[in-house]
């Protein structure tokens, strides 16, 4: 069952939703989802504030200028002056302090003169001068965070600030990851050279670790009898089972009958894009399941196509798809018609604009390159080759 890449994308997605929601504290916001709107309690500042450590006063007390002024007292953060501000008297204000009452203008403490009680402005401010007024920030009832954003330090300290300490978020899914194949051998694992080292399990693990709760199951041999067990049991403990190699026509490749065997509906065996064609999706009530390629560029790729915007979209992420930007092909790139190729390039800024290069060998086996590269070049099915100086899309690489 072959689909084009936007067949297969609409396939995996339609599966996904954010499920399940929990109460956390601050402590525990950071990498999550918010599953609620997040709405002021209150004006922010509550009361006028003053924005800078100076002298505030009433401007329309004040006929003209340069004025001289009588310091009658101070305001300081958390003990505000409590008297009313007169006609042709100023008080010293700190930074975050609250304006005392009848005062609506503030000035620098270096760009006024005092000596002793008195103080001299020469130059003019406006009115209203840096004064922070209540509600200027944030207004009471004002929507400060949306539903599906994701929570970084800046989100959870304003979260703080707004007095917002438990809230509801998405939760993590938990994803399993087994590897399949004879020839896979750990890092750690001494063998031959032809023996092909598990990198797949590392990719898996650092592209989802912010997203999801990983565990990492077995790697099994190219049999039936010892894939069933491990597929059926971290099929059980988990949303999303991953597995890699095995996905696709060959003698050995057992992993679509696997799936079958444990009740899961097939959606689709392969896609049209390069590296990566085969590729299981399948699925059954709450549980996914990805029959992802083994050589690790082909597994990349189709990671960062299908498997990545699921998860975000599972985790109630609001933007779950790929970003992509414009570059120029500084060189011919070699794409085939009918499929939608991922060329690994490097990118260099050149009198603004980003131009992109072919980072080295395209082969499928090849991860050298794709570990080393800058970016991915999305050239479309229907495209072909691109000539130099035409305008391209491309994914960025991070990490």
């Amino acid at each position: 069952m072959n689909v084009t890449m936007s067949e297969a994308v609409e396939s995996i997605l339609s599966e996904c939703s954010a499920r399940f929601r929990e109460r956390v504290t601050l402590e525990s916001a950071k990498g999550r989802v918010l599953a609620e709107d997040i709405v002021s309690r209150f004006d922010i500042p509550s009361q006028p504030k003053c924005a800078i450590d100076g002298f505030t006063f009433t401007f329309d007390s004040i006929e003209s200028f340069p004025a001289v002024l009588k310091i009658v007292g101070e305001s300081r953060a958390g003990e505000a002056f409590e008297k009313r501000v007169g006609p042709g008297e100023a008080v010293f204000t700190m930074t975050g302090a609250v304006v005392p009452e009848g005062a609506d203008t503030a000035v620098r403490i270096e760009d006024v003169k005092v000596e002793g009680e008195r103080l001299y402005i020469e130059r003019a401010p406006r009115k209203g001068d840096l004064i922070n007024e209540a509600g200027s920030e944030i207004g009471r009832g004002e929507k400060i965070l949306r539903a599906g954003t994701p929570l970084g330090y800046r989100e959870v300290s304003l979260l703080a600030n707004m007095g917002h300490y438990e809230i509801s978020v998405y939760t993590r899914p938990r994803i399993g990851i087994v590897s399949t194949g004879d020839e896979i051998l750990e890092a750690w694992e001494d063998g031959e050279a032809v023996a092909v080292r598990n990198s797949n399990r590392y990719i898996l693990e650092g592209m989802l670790e912010e997203f999801a709760d990983i565990v990492y199951y077995a790697k099994v041999e190219d049999k039936p009898s010892e894939m069933l067990p491990i597929f059926k049991r971290a099929l059980s403990e988990c949303d999303i089972l991953l597995s890699s190699g095995g996905a696709s026509k060959g003698k050995y490749d057992f992993t679509r009958d696997i799936a079958s065997s444990l009740g899961l509906e097939i959606s689709f065996t392969s896609t049209n894009i390069r590296p990566g064609r085969p590729l299981i999706f399948a699925h059954r009530e709450d549980k996914l399941f990805f029959g992802l390629p083994g050589y690790p560029a082909a597994l990349l790729v189709n990671a960062i196509v299908f498997l990545l915007p699921a998860v975000k979209k599972i985790c109630g992420y609001e933007k779950f798809e790929n970003s992509k930007f414009s570059a120029i092909a500084g060189e011919k790139l070699k794409a085939k018609r009918g499929r939608n190729d991922f060329l690994r390039v490097n990118l260099n800024y050149e009198k603004g604009r980003v131009f992109a290069y072919s980072a080295g060998s395209q082969q499928t086996s090849n991860f050298l390159t794709m570990s080393r590269c800058d970016a991915l070049a999305i050239i479309d099915e229907n495209r072909g080759e691109v000539e130099e100086g035409e305008e391209i899309e491309i994914f960025h690489l991070f990490g």
